[in-house]
Order: structure tokens, then sequence, then C-alpha cells
């Protein structure tokens, strides 16, 4: 029989959780053991979240490629209404649970792994990532680059925030503002894109009275703002 690769101790560990060996080595009180776990398991996450940041890239490319834009608009919307919405769902609900929503929300951007700026004004919180952890560092990889990079929508249009030559993994926020006004009326949070995408940062914006947002989040999504909320 061939020679063994891995003793018994060596598959346990191999198969433990990153998170558990960090507890223990938290525990044994390892601090040099505990860093390099730590930035390890870093390095796998953003690894696994890469992969499927592209896997989602390539297939929304081809989407756009084989059935065109209409088509890549009906299909985002409705994958961006299975996720979005339910965890807006989640959410504490009422006003006095806004700064518990917008911790969850920030939290779920710490999934992109980057380092954050937040700042608040008494109107509103806005959130950068930098860089951003999924669409600017596809900018920033150069991944629409070449023959066989990933789609940039040409065409001005809603899901592009009626910009042209768009990033088609970005093309999701705005779906995301659409799907939650169309079912809450308001949007929770809308998106300030950079003016370069990917060399610059986006916003995230969430507005501390949701009848302040400005008229001009839902005209370019192709709505008209409340006639009951019409102070900007």
């Amino acid at each position: 029989m061939a020679e063994r690769f891995f003793s018994e101790d060596e598959l346990r560990e191999m198969g433990k959780r990153s998170v558990d060996r960090l507890t223990e080595a938290i525990e044994a009180g390892d601090t040099e053991a505990a860093k390099r776990i730590g930035q390890r398991m870093y390095n796998e996450f953003l690894s696994m979240h890469d992969l499927y940041r592209n896997w989602t890239t390539a297939m929304l490319s081809e989407v756009g490629r084989r059935f065109g834009d209409e088509a890549l608009d009906e299909i985002m919307t409705a994958g961006v209404k299975a996720w979005w919405l339910p965890n807006l769902e989640k959410m504490p609900q009422g006003a006095d649970k806004l700064p518990q929503r917008i911790k969850m929300f920030v939290a779920g951007l710490r999934g992109h792994l980057q380092p954050m700026e937040i700042q608040e004004d008494d109107e509103k919180v806005v959130i950068q990532m930098q860089p951003c952890g999924s669409g600017g560092r596809l900018v920033l990889e150069g991944k629409y680059e070449g023959p066989d990079g990933f789609l940039t929508v040409e065409k001005p249009q809603r899901m592009t925030y009626n910009r042209a030559n768009f990033p088609v993994y970005c093309a999701h926020e705005p779906p995301m503002e659409l799907v939650d006004i169309e079912k809450n009326g308001k949007p929770f949070v809308v998106v300030e894109p950079a003016a370069v995408l990917g060399k610059e940062h986006c916003s995230f914006i969430i507005y501390k009275d949701a009848s302040k947002v400005p008229a001009k989040y839902y005209e370019r999504l192709g709505l008209k703002k409340p006639e009951t909320d019409t102070a900007d």
C-alpha cells in the first residue's frame, strides 16, 4: 500500500472550522497562532467570496449577451427580489429601530471583507466601502477588460442608473431600490454611484426620515415620489 499522506490528528485538524481553531488558539493564550489563523480565515472567506462574485458576474454577462438588456433586467430584478426583500423583512421595523437596521445593513456589507467609512449628519447616514468589495474590485482587477471580460451594459437605462457602459455586476443596485419602493413605498437605502465606478467610492445613503429621500432617486427608476412626501 502507498504511504499515507496524513496522520489521523492531521485529518481531524484539517476538518475543523477555522473559527473553531481560532477560538482554541485564543483560549490557549497563543496570540501568534490566533493571528495566523485569523489571517488564514480572512483569506479563505475572501477566496470563496470572490469565487461567487465572479460566478454571478459571469452568469449575468451570459444572460445579457445571449438574451439582451430586457431579459437581463427582468432576471436581475427577480434575483434581487428573492434575497433583498427577505433581508429587509428580517430587520427590526419602526422608526425607533432604524439604528439597529443600519447596524444590520453594515454587518451585511462587512461580508465583503473591506474597510468602510461611515459618516452621519442630521439627515442621513452615508456608508462607503473603500474599496467596494465586489463590483468595485471587479473593475480594479480588470475583470471587464479584454475579449473574455465581463459584460458592460452599453445602453443607458433603469438598471444602469441611466448611465452608459455600466458594469453588469453593479446593475443589481437599481433593482434593490425598485423592489423596495414597490413593496414598502420608500427605499431603505439608495446608492449614489461614483463618477468613475471602481476608481472612486460609491455611497450607500440611508435617510433618517425616509420621506426626505430626494425625488431624483425615484425619478431615475422611472417612478414618481409619492405626493404626500414632497419635501426633499
